[in-house]
């Protein structure tokens, strides 16, 4: 039971760290492109399609590292007035509705990546198989439900921050 505890924070902060690596790899490239592109009339084949899969890669793997952070958009001005028990209630409430949403967005991903993965989809350019991508991002999905149902566990236990 410990290690289930401690996987989840850990699995966060890999995923943290690989998005930030993604936002440097997409600045990166984009400058190095601009560059080949100002100086030698030479852009870097792919860029385009490397980076949009950087970014998407960025995106899906700082979703749990935003909900711990509670850097989602809120109604802080109408909530912040509220006495605590309700606005823990609203926070019940808005956490079950996303994690409905997210589990759909993660269930329709990686059946959208199985299709990919049959029909045999590439990148235009590079011809990168683009239902990997779309699994990354499921999976980026699927650990951000899982913090959502913690939260949950954790209003209905009583251990919540």
């Amino acid at each position: 039971m410990e290690e289930t505890k401690r996987l989840l924070p850990l699995t966060e902060r890999i995923m943290r760290i690989i998005a930030a690596a993604c936002l440097v790899g997409m600045a990166a490239m984009t400058g190095a492109d601009v560059v080949m592109r100002g100086a030698f009339n030479t852009p870097i084949f792919g860029c385009e399609e490397i980076v949009s899969i950087l970014g998407v890669v960025a995106v899906g793997f700082a979703l749990p590292y935003a909900h711990y952070q509670k850097s989602h958009i809120g109604v802080e001005i109408l909530v912040r007035r509220l006495p605590k028990r309700v606005r823990d209630v609203f926070g019940l409430v808005t956490n079950l509705a996303t994690l409905f949403l997210a589990a759909i967005i993660t269930w329709r991903m990686y059946d959208y990546a199985g299709t990919l993965s049959e029909s045999g989809e590439v990148s235009m350019n590079l011809e990168l198989p683009e239902y990997m991508v779309v699994y990354v991002l499921a999976f980026g999905f699927l650990v951000y439900s899982v913090c959502l149902l913690s939260d949950i566990v954790k209003y209905f236990t009583g251990r919540r921050g």
